[in-house]
């Protein structure tokens, strides 16, 4: 998802207060890197992996065979993102992994504009390492696959051009995500947060406060640029913001995205759910109820939600009860964190 960057590791002031203890955090934390962001990031790589060999083989035989084959494998590679997509930390923000995995919104075609301009170059412009550490982010992961293999302007089963760019596109994904899935395993949360000057600091929270502030900003991310902007909601509808919308994914993702908050939430031993019930067991069990009605009235909506056979009247209205129920959960997770003592700043995910 395109959104303003932030920087690779995180600078903690030293004027940020010190709370809690130690290893306080320690079981929510490290059970939410092992059990969804280096598992989430493990199956991101297998997919793309699974992608980048279907691509090459519908490049070998182009049939309608093979083209749905890569249809399907991208579209189980599109939804194993969506599992990592709510984290911009770590690993992933090095050369803009994070936006060139999904450039989205594309609101003025950038996308296709530079896939076409790349098919007509040498195609041994591609096989260069070069190339990819300098080539737009817009032709350098989903976005453009999903463009290559449903846009009526690209046709890799009849053009070795479009289908030669669709094979290196698809490479050089599943590259980047390899990388980062290997990084995940060799590294720690801790070791993407410093201290200003040196000044001690207890990392293990730093970091921790670092996946919840990204936790919070992909929760409104997925309430306005991924429901209500399409829809609607509060101005024009244009269905066709809505993400991966020509492979029919832009439901599929929401509920995707839902599924993995609550990953978050329960992650580890002890998870941030139990440390909450220990202090806040109102507030704790409030989040989680939202969160599990977020995910029914997801499952909720019709398949075809986002095609043309509704009014923006039908779908804002069905759209509502969800709409209202992930705002409820962005507020108790505030209240919750802001709670048990970290600071959450601004959204810097307020981008497009």
């Amino acid at each position: 998802m395109k959104y303003l960057p932030k920087i690779m590791a995180v600078a903690i002031s030293a004027s940020a207060p010190l709370l809690g203890f130690a290893g306080q955090w320690q079981g929510p934390l490290n059970g939410i890197i092992s059990d969804v962001i280096r598992s989430g990031y493990d199956s991101y790589a297998v997919s793309a992996n699974a992608l980048a060999q279907q691509a090459t083989q519908l490049c070998r035989v182009p049939n309608k065979a093979n083209q749905a084959e890569a249809q399907t494998a991208f579209q189980k590679n599109a939804l194993d993102w969506q599992q990592v997509q709510w984290l911009n930390f770590g690993p992933v923000t090095y050369f803009m992994r994070y936006y060139a995995f999904e450039y989205w919104p594309d609101k003025k075609g950038v996308t296709q504009r530079q896939l076409r301009a790349l098919a007509q170059q040498d195609p041994s412009v591609m096989k260069t390492p070069k190339f990819w550490t300098s080539a737009s982010i817009a032709v350098r992961g989903l976005t453009a696959i999903e463009s290559l293999l449903y846009h009526p302007d690209f046709s890799p089963m009849a053009s070795k051009d479009h289908c030669h760019v669709l094979e290196k596109v698809t490479e050089h994904q599943y590259s980047s995500a390899n990388a980062v899935a290997k990084q995940w395993q060799d590294s720690r949360a801790q070791d993407w947060v410093f201290a200003e000057d040196g000044a001690e600091f207890d990392a293990e929270q730093a970091a921790l406060e670092q996946v919840l502030q990204q936790w919070l900003e992909h929760m409104s991310a997925v309430k306005d640029a991924k429901l209500e902007t399409p829809i609607g909601y509060k101005g024009h509808e244009n269905l066709k913001l809505a993400e991966f919308y020509r492979s029919n994914l832009s439901l599929p993702s929401i509920q995707a995205n839902l599924l993995s908050y609550r990953k978050i939430y329960h992650a580890g031993q002890p998870s941030l759910y139990d440390i909450a019930q220990q202090q806040y067991p109102k507030l704790a069990d409030q989040l989680e109820k939202t969160l599990i009605n977020n995910q029914k009235l997801a499952l909720q909506l019709p398949a075809d939600y986002f095609q043309s056979g509704y009014s923006k009247t039908q779908r804002i209205e069905m759209a509502t009860p969800l709409i209202k129920s992930i705002s409820a959960s962005q507020t108790y997770l505030t209240q919750l964190v802001t709670q048990l003592g970290f600071q959450i700043g601004f959204n810097s995910r307020d981008g497009d």
